[in-house]
């Protein structure tokens, strides 16, 4: 990046809280604009509400409204759920408002992307002077809406609904009351970011204490808090660096590298440090006086010692509650405000002086993010109506499956042919049906150690289920109450398949058939 756009006059930055008075500031005025910019992104990024995390998100939803779901398996499903307000509180919405389900998380997804635009508007108003900058900082925003934060795993949002989906808006609405000195309205914004994502909610916290800090100009003790934070990391590393490890538990763990600093390439390295050194140049440019000077500084403070704890104090020979603490997802705050910052000085210095560069800027950002989000999901419809039939064979076999299986079908299906691309939906979320083996368990495992005692187990009676007999199928899974498989449309079986396409069979466990093949 061409660091003489950060090269900028302190003027056009904003020292206080801009006269929302005024009638160029007046955001009612806004709010058309802002509806048609959330339109336009729901449409360049897609929508696929059973991906990755959804999914997870999705199936505690769904048992939250009906408690009967997923009984054999309710572990895996109330990992998350549990620990937040989010699904209560759409199961709340979803019973009283009589919404059918799909639709309910439609339009909380919508309505999550207008609350994200509109929330980097406002820090926007609160960084730059220039209408130029204000826009296309909320617009980079818009473009950027599915980046990657660095190799946290995190994408600043993502084309389907979390609880980070609505705690995004509220630690930028959070900053912004920050920024206005609005005590009151920073209390409120922050309790309900920590309601719906406890651990977001935790690096909100500590983002927002260095920022009040700077805000009074006291960057000593702001670098004191860091410090502090810092040694908290290791008092919490040393307290439990003897917290036994369950096999199981640590490959679970290590299966997930972005945990571990250590294991990051040097190109995704790069993704921190360059961040950070970005914004320690817009602060000294800016003014560390400037709104947009003390926020780059805080975020530099945080990052860094987001950085310095994870190097120091996480390790892949010891996974423990600092690992699943995740620290580098500070990241994920600081990418979101870079993006509104970046686009600020792209307003400031391409659009109100040449707008065919700028607009030239703005077109090779929007085919890069189109691209991406293809990329990821080739074979699913980019919106994901929920009206309309899949066009994945995996989805259209998930839906027969919840509409032809008893509600108390318990599946299984070959571990070792799952694999977590985004473009896999989660069983659970669609079918409605229990599993042995959902495409995140793995991960969900990492998070909670006495959920890998579960899924070492269950992976372990799944693995080669695509290659074995039925009657090695049948003695391998009756311990679990397994009914129906979930195999390879290749497999070689007697059992009844009642629904078969190009990527599943859906077959039911025939003890007859199996006792009879084994002869």
């Amino acid at each position: 990046m061409n660091l003489v756009v950060l090269s900028v006059d302190s003027a056009a930055y904003e020292t206080a809280p801009p006269s929302l008075n005024h009638s160029s500031n007046n955001v009612s005025n806004r709010l058309i604009p802002l509806t048609a910019l959330a339109s336009a992104t729901f449409l360049l990024h897609g929508y696929h509400p059973y991906s990755q995390d959804g999914a997870i998100y999705v199936a505690g939803l769904e048992r939250t409204i009906d408690p009967s779901l997923f009984q054999p398996d309710a572990l895996f499903v109330d990992g998350h759920s549990r620990l937040s307000l989010f699904s209560h509180l759409l199961a709340w919405i979803s019973i009283h408002a009589h919404l059918p389900f799909k639709i309910l998380l439609l339009l909380t997804y919508c309505v999550s992307i207008f609350a994200f635009l509109f929330a980097s508007h406002l820090l926007a108003m609160r960084l730059f002077r220039s209408e130029y900058a204000r826009w296309s900082g909320t617009l980079l925003a818009a473009v950027c809406l599915t980046m990657p934060a660095a190799a946290t795993s995190l994408l600043v949002a993502d084309p389907y609904l979390t609880a980070r989906s609505l705690s995004t808006p509220l630690t930028l609405l959070a900053i912004v009351a920050c920024l206005d000195r609005s005590w009151t309205r920073m209390a409120i914004c922050t309790l309900l970011a920590c309601a719906l994502h406890p651990l977001m909610g935790i690096y909100l916290i500590g983002f927002l204490l260095t920022l009040m800090l700077l805000n009074e100009r006291r960057t000593r003790a702001a670098l004191g808090l860091c410090g502090a934070a810092f040694l908290l990391c290791g008092l919490i590393a040393w307290i439990t660096r003897h917290d036994p490890v369950s096999p199981y538990y640590r490959e679970a763990a290590l299966s997930r590298t972005y945990y571990f600093l250590s294991r990051w390439q040097w190109d995704e390295i790069l993704g921190l440090i360059a961040p950070l050194l970005l914004m320690a140049i817009a602060a000294v440019r800016s003014g560390l006086r400037t709104n947009t000077g003390k926020l780059c500084l805080a975020c530099v403070f945080t990052g860094a010692t987001s950085c310095l704890a994870s190097l120091c104090f996480v390790h892949p020979d010891h996974p423990d509650l600092l690992m699943r603490l995740q620290v580098l997802r500070s990241f994920h705050t600081i990418y979101v405000l870079g993006l509104v910052m970046l686009g600020g000085f792209i307003g400031l210095h391409i659009l109100r002086r040449r707008v065919l560069p700028g607009i030239a800027v703005l077109i090779i950002a929007i085919a890069g993010m189109a691209y991406g989000d293809h990329q990821s999901y080739p074979v699913s419809s980019h919106i994901e109506w929920p009206w309309e039939r899949p066009t994945s064979p995996e989805e259209q076999a998930f839906l027969w499956v919840r509409a032809h299986t008893p509600p108390q079908a318990l599946f299984a299906s070959d571990s070792t042919a799952t694999h977590s691309s985004d473009d896999e939906p989660g069983f659970r979320a669609m079918a409605e049906r229990s599993t042995l083996n959902d495409s995140k368990d793995e991960g969900v495992s990492s998070l909670f150690p006495a959920l890998a005692a579960v899924w070492g187990p269950y992976r372990d009676a799944q693995r080669g289920l695509n290659q074995l007999t039925d009657a090695q199928r049948t003695e391998r899974l009756r311990p679990y109450g397994v009914t129906w498989l979930l195999l390879s449309p290749q497999a070689t079986t007697a059992f009844s398949c009642p629904y078969r396409n190009s990527a599943v069979a859906v077959c039911q466990i025939n003890t007859t058939a199996a006792t009879l093949a084994k002869k």
